[in-house]
């Protein structure tokens, strides 16, 4: 067999080591997505006052960041961007573990995904709500005021957290998940109990993002029965997949190391 030099290496070599590092990469950003949306609830669970959105004006908001800027950042969704940049390697990673089988609908699931990420962090209020909450801080006259009370309210018309300016890119990361994880139960490399986990999570989540948007009123309803099920069933699918993830990249790695040992 043909010998190779140990600073030589073949293209085969170097796509197996690009999906190594990809998966171990993804394993890692699934866990802090999931971490994300702990800390979210977790946060949520800590005020005695529950903010139902859509109900506070631009000015009420401005008081609530001079108040405390992390709870108005986390409060208008900025944890959720932090959740929906992690996951665009684990997006990534989903697709290459099924590209040689059904990868064109896991592609699918993944353009569905970068859409409604894309939507919703362009229009999230989060951050041009702390730079307008500062600016009205220190406008001086009433002019001023009212001329930035109106662009938070245009603001919070294209991005407040489940109203219907947010809702596209919200419903649109609901729908790529349960699409993915159709995608994994017919690719058998996650598992159908991981597959079905995610879509029974995701299903119940994507109810409560729609109850939560346009039935307000029923909040509470909506929370314990839609957002605890599914929010449990995906924090589940969180650590499945990762765990999965950690091991394709090990699994990469040592069949790299044997077919090395095998041409030396």
């Amino acid at each position: 067999m043909s010998q190779l030099k140990p600073n030589q290496v073949t293209g085969a070599e170097t796509t197996d080591f690009t999906w190594e590092s990809l998966y171990k990469v993804a394993g890692v950003a699934a866990l802090v997505a999931m971490c994300a949306n702990v800390l979210d609830v977790v946060l949520g669970f800590g005020e005695t006052d529950i903010i139902v959105s859509g109900t506070m004006t631009a000015t009420d908001w401005f008081a609530l960041y001079h108040e405390s800027w992390f709870k108005g950042l986390y409060t208008l969704g900025f944890l959720n961007i932090v959740y929906m940049a992690c996951m665009v390697p684990v997006y990534f990673a989903l697709y290459a573990a099924h590209r040689r089988k059904n990868g064109a609908y896991a592609a699918l699931a993944m353009a569905v995904y970068f859409i409604g990420m894309a939507i919703y962090i362009s229009n999230s209020a989060a951050i041009p709500m702390l730079v307008l909450s500062g600016k009205y801080a220190a406008a001086t006259t009433d002019v001023q005021r009212a001329l930035l009370a109106a662009a938070g309210e245009a603001v919070l018309a294209c991005g407040e957290d489940f109203t219907p300016g947010s809702f596209i890119g919200l419903i649109l990361g609901g729908i790529a998940a349960i699409m993915v994880s159709f995608v994994m139960l017919r690719g058998r490399i996650f598992g159908k109990a991981t597959a079905w986990i995610g879509i029974i999570g995701f299903t119940f989540l994507s109810v409560f993002t729609i109850l939560f948007t346009f039935v307000p009123a029923l909040y509470y309803i909506t929370f314990y029965v839609f957002g605890m099920i599914g929010g449990l069933f995906a924090l589940a699918w969180f650590v499945l997949v990762a765990r999965r993830f950690f091991r394709l990249g090990q699994s990469v790695s040592n069949e790299e190391t044997n077919r090395i040992g095998g041409i030396s």
